[in-house]
């Protein structure tokens, strides 16, 4: 939320993340529904401080800190370290398009060592229709052999099914979270081992995503993702 002069609204977003937790949501603040691109560090720092300051749990924050510079991903990375957020949601930097593997790999690389803290847990953004920069099988392999623990995820918004399955089956058994981008493919990757899905409608309808999220197991589970998908 925004003020009429075009400010963040710490307060009313707190009073949102409230009634997410609630529903038993967790908060990707600063992702692309939440106009991470649309604030500046600061803005984004002031933010994360406010939430914790209103008893936002940061455990349950995923903040989103991948810019196109890596000074800002850096800063923004360690504050959310440092409040103790579970982890980060991290685009690629995302202006020069066509950018290799070597290239992208050095950049996540030197997010992390400069952050240099054990406890950061990085989940890469695969949202290449936008970003116009793929995350692709290989970075991501190479990205866990050299930083297993660190690289903890992903949120896959290509809506390319066959592509979550592929992270699935090559990753997860490795530790690798994945998360589908839209809860339209939400019961499908948890039957696949995935982690869940973040998606923008959790929004504007937490509870039913949450529930089958909690119980996709139920004999139901595919009725109620078929009510999900007519939303």
């Amino acid at each position: 939320p925004f003020t009429a002069e075009l400010r963040p609204d710490a307060a009313r977003l707190a009073r949102h993340c409230r009634w997410l937790l609630a529903s038993d949501v967790g908060l990707a603040v600063f992702g692309t529904n939440s106009e991470g691109n649309s604030l500046t560090v600061g803005e984004k720092l002031a933010l994360l401080d406010a939430l914790v300051e209103a008893g936002i749990p940061a455990a349950r924050m995923m903040p989103g800190t991948g810019t196109c510079a890596l000074p800002d991903t850096v800063e923004l990375t360690r504050r959310a370290v440092a409040l103790g957020c579970g982890g980060v949601l991290m685009l690629p930097p995302f202006y020069y398009k066509d950018v290799s593997d070597d290239g992208l790999f050095a950049s996540y690389a030197e997010v992390i060592e400069r952050v240099g803290d054990a406890r950061l847990r990085v989940y890469l953004y695969h949202i290449p229709q936008v970003s116009r920069v793929p995350l692709g099988l290989a970075l991501i392999d190479r990205l866990l052999q050299r930083y297993p623990g660190t690289i903890a995820g992903i949120k896959d918004s290509s809506g390319d099914w066959n592509n979550t399955q592929a992270m699935l089956e090559r990753f997860q058994p490795r530790g690798f979270d994945v998360f589908s981008g839209s809860e339209t493919f939400l019961l499908a990757t948890l039957r696949a081992g995935g982690a869940g899905c973040i998606s923008a409608t959790a929004n504007v309808n937490p509870a039913a995503i949450a529930q089958l999220n909690r119980e996709w197991q139920a004999p139901d589970a595919d009725a109620r993702q078929a009510a999900l998908d007519g939303v």
